[in-house]
């Protein structure tokens, strides 16, 4: 499998501590290996990742769903930046 770290069959995200993020078209994110919302509002929603921040702009932007593992965010998504 492409997403797997050849010499210990570990996922490279889990290995490499990064972030999982999938896109649909402009109107959903689905985020993975995140620690914390930072900021939260209708254009701006920070996610903290254990590597970087990630910061979605747009409008309408809400969490659809949230647990320990994953969230979803839908909106208009105009910006996806990684600082």
């Amino acid at each position: 499998m492409f997403n797997v770290d050849n010499e210990y069959d570990i996922p490279r995200d889990v290995v490499n501590h990064e972030c999982l993020v999938q896109m649909t078209g402009n109107k959903e994110i689905v985020l993975e290996n995140f620690k914390c919302i930072k900021k939260l509002c209708e254009e701006e929603i920070e996610i903290v990742c254990k590597k970087y921040l990630i910061k979605i702009t747009g409008t309408s932007l809400c969490v659809k769903f949230y647990n320990c593992e994953s969230m979803i965010i839908g909106g208009c998504i105009h910006e996806v930046s990684f600082l």
